[in-house]
């Protein structure tokens, strides 16, 4: 199989000579094609041969019946494209892979300092309180407190989450999986989980999360 050549390519290929030549096995993709009708780019294949840092090539003008030679890319921007590319792949992984505190440090939080709120991302009349003690500011990992006081809670994760039941029964459907957790119970949701927390009395659940910017994640 030849070389794919894309509009992308064939574009750069025109700032240089709207008369291209390609090696005889490469293939235009359907866009590329569009575009060489598009700019008027004259499009040939033949066999080529480097020329210092410039790829030459021979073909037939069906003009003239004569062998020519024409310049098609140079090596070296040929090599000065797959560079960009790799920057940008380079840039774009970085930025998925960003860790969520640059800056860790040890925390200290006292409990008699925790004041559960209601979470304003319940369903209406649900009574679910929550509070993170730990957050991005100083971890990677967040950390919390969660209530459900005769209350349930439809919830995505788009993030990892460990639970430990602290007090009450913790209900969890995940996946069509239903977890009946009592105190001292730990569960694990997966990323990518669709999960109904829910406790058909009081508890009180303490949770991990990563990343520690879950909210970042959320719909």
């Amino acid at each position: 199989m030849g070389r794919f050549i894309s509009a992308a390519v064939l574009r750069d290929m025109a700032k240089l000579d709207k008369n291209i030549v390609l090696e005889e096995d490469s293939v235009l993709t359907p866009s590329a094609k569009d575009l060489a009708k598009e700019l008027g780019i004259t499009i040939s294949k033949g066999k080529q041969e480097v020329i210092g840092h410039s790829v030459v090539g021979q073909f037939v003008n069906p003009q003239s019946g004569v062998k020519e030679e024409s310049v098609s890319i140079g090596i070296a921007d040929l090599s000065s494209q797959k560079d960009d590319l790799k920057t940008a792949v380079q840039r774009i992984l970085g930025e998925v892979l960003k860790p969520a505190c640059e800056n860790p440090k040890a925390t200290h939080v006292k409990g008699e300092s925790v004041i559960i709120q209601p979470f304003l991302e319940a369903p209406p009349g649900q009574k679910v309180g929550l509070v993170d003690v730990i957050d991005s500011r100083v971890g990677n990992l967040a950390s919390g407190f969660m209530t459900f006081d005769h209350s349930q809670l439809p919830w995505f994760l788009n993030y990892d989450e460990v639970d430990y039941v602290i007090e009450g029964e913790f209900v969890l459907e995940v996946e069509g999986q239903v977890f009946r957790a009592k105190p001292g119970d730990v569960v694990y949701i997966p990323k990518g989980s669709q999960v109904v927390f829910s406790s058909p009395g009081f508890c009180k659940v303490f949770y991990c999360t990563y990343p520690a910017n879950w909210a970042d994640f959320c719909d």
